[in-house]
């Protein structure tokens, strides 16, 4: 376990959950919610992005499919002087998307091949599909179903076909872009997404 600071967070880490980085800190930076929504902290993973929101007022879900993220998120809660319910889910499943105000989403976005997924849990943090959407679009998909206030989501110039601004645009998102951070290998995209066309 190593422990660190992140955007003025403390956190811990696990050797099978995916380990706060860049992607972490931007979105971390970007959210913004009111005291009193709720927001839902998709894929958590150690649980930053979910104690940011918290710390913003707002009342807080951590959900991951790992059951690790999910024990770690709640002691990194801790760590932080707050309190997050968790969920155990595959993305959205078994989530009402419509009752939350805030949904943030790091989603796995490599381009993975069969041949590179991993056999464990931290697979979740970083398979994207051969283009790097699939969690992206299964998810885009379940907004547009049963649309949130507001979603931030990151995205990266490695993923195909546009990226997530043409799959939020093709299903009649409003996309703006919250912030943006480019890196020696990548560059990493907030975008803030409203389903209100959609509805």
């Amino acid at each position: 376990m190593v422990e660190g600071i992140l955007s003025g967070l403390r956190y811990a880490t696990r050797d099978d959950v995916y380990d706060p980085h860049d992607d972490t800190e931007l979105l971390i930076e970007a959210v913004r919610a009111k005291p009193g929504e709720a927001a839902l902290d998709l894929g958590c993973g150690a649980g930053l992005v979910g104690i940011q929101l918290r710390k913003l007022g707002a009342r807080v879900v951590c959900s991951d499919l790992n059951e690790s993220a999910l024990r770690l998120a709640r002691e990194n809660a801790k760590r932080n002087n707050v309190d997050v319910m968790v969920a155990r889910t595959d993305l959205t499943k078994g989530l009402r998307l419509g009752r939350f105000d805030v949904v943030a989403f790091n989603p796995p976005y490599l381009p993975t091949t069969p041949e590179e997924r991993l056999s464990k849990p931290l697979n979740y943090a970083f398979d994207g599909g051969d283009d790097g959407l699939a969690p992206t679009n299964r998810f885009l998909d379940e907004c547009q179903k049963d649309p949130p206030g507001r979603v931030f989501i990151i995205g990266s110039n490695l993923q195909g076909n546009g990226g997530v601004e043409q799959s939020a645009h093709d299903r009649g998102m409003r996309v703006r872009v919250a912030c943006t951070k480019n890196l020696s290998w990548e560059t990493l995209t907030v975008y803030d997404l409203s389903a209100e066309e959609a509805r």
